[in-house]
């Protein structure tokens, strides 16, 4: 039932039809014309863009979906409408749902030479690429329900490129070694499989594989996000900005956007963050969800802490460093500062790195049809 039925607030429309969008849906306007007109659009929400999926060999997106593309289906919703002054008009809007696999480590550092420097200090802060969702006992303690997705391990942190690894590597105490684990990967630096840094690097791209491999897919990544977020703070890049909060709650969560520097301090949030400065917490700050800096792709923290992360960490360096921040041809370098200490962590667990792809539509079209 719609929200506000029978009181005033209702919307005034008459009727209202929900169907899948196909290539031929729209007359003289096809998707893609060298397709069938029975095949079915998705909406690619990484490539900001729709798609005939019979072009990349699936009969439906729940296929492609499970063979890992990032695609959900376009629905056509179509309403007669009644205007203020009763009117009639009958509006088209096609909507697609926000779709992407999580990062593939709890914290994935994307591009070449990437820096963990200086890495924490403490006893006790990790990196843990087991998928928390999936340990017995577990409690779900979101909103709607938990499906663990993808591999039950992951990397503590993954890297571009083999001098990123390396550099990492070197980077964390050789007596914290064990607090990064994950994947059985033995690590060529130490010879063992902690700490757990491990060269997700494709192809000789010192990147991520697939959309996290290039400067304008992980942009139009951000766009997207940015269009159906919850909440916006515009700040500068060097001169950060502190908002108010609260950043989404776990029965809650929110997609929180920031364009430039962050200050989120010792606050807690959940859902997604993304910032396209520098990201500036401290070690009391938590957050449920997915955590995507890219744009300058740098995170400091200074100050000890136990607060802890959730989900899944990214960082990607996009644009160039100067004004006027220009979308690079290759990813950059990106940093992680920890300038501190406590018992905070960086736990990976699907549920949270998802939790992105349940928080709603977008519209993707519009029109208006003769009546």
């Amino acid at each position: 039932m719609d929200p506000n039925t029978n009181t005033a607030a209702a919307l005034k429309y008459k009727w209202v039809r929900i169907t899948l969008k196909q290539n031929g849906t729209i007359p003289n306007a096809t998707v893609d014309n060298t397709q069938a007109a029975s095949t079915q659009v998705c909406w690619d929400s990484m490539g900001t863009q729709e798609v005939a999926i019979s072009r990349m060999g699936y009969a439906t997106c729940a296929a492609a979906q499970n063979a890992g593309l990032n695609v959900t289906p376009v629905y056509v919703v179509t309403s007669m409408a009644i205007t203020a002054s009763g009117s009639r008009r009958i509006g088209q809007y096609e909507v697609g749902m926000f779709n992407m696999v999580p990062p593939p480590a709890a914290l994935a550092l994307d591009g070449p030479g990437a820096h963990f420097s200086p890495a924490p200090s403490s006893n006790n802060y990790f990196a843990n690429g087991t998928d928390a969702s999936r340990q017995p006992g577990y409690t779900w303690n979101g909103s709607g329900s938990c499906a663990p997705t993808g591999a039950a391990l992951v990397p503590a942190i993954g890297t571009g490129d083999s001098t990123g690894q390396a550099n990492v590597t070197n980077d964390i105490p050789s007596n914290r070694d064990g607090n990064y684990t994950g994947t059985n990967v033995i690590n060529p630096t130490t010879g063992t499989t902690t700490p757990n840094v491990v060269n997700e690097g494709s192809g000789g791209t010192n990147a991520l594989a697939g959309s996290w491999s290039s400067p304008s897919d992980l942009n139009n990544l951000v766009k997207s996000l940015a269009a159906v977020a919850d909440v916006t703070y515009t700040c500068g890049i060097g001169s950060p900005c502190s908002g108010s909060g609260p950043y989404g709650t776990d029965a809650a969560p929110a997609i929180t956007y920031i364009n430039g520097d962050f200050n989120f301090g010792s606050n807690s949030g959940a859902g997604v963050l993304i910032v396209t400065g520098t990201l500036n917490i401290t070690g009391n700050s938590s957050f449920d969800g997915l955590i995507l800096v890219v744009g300058q792709g740098q995170i400091v923290e200074s100050g000890g802490g136990n607060g802890q992360f959730n989900g899944s960490v990214f960082l990607a360096k996009t644009n160039n460093s100067t004004s006027p921040y220009s979308q690079l041809t290759t990813l950059g370098s990106p940093l992680i500062a920890w300038n501190g200490g406590g018992t905070n962590g960086i736990q990976y667990n699907s549920c949270w790195a998802n939790i992105g792809n349940t928080m709603g539509y977008s519209v993707v079209a519009s029109r208006e049809e003769m009546y």
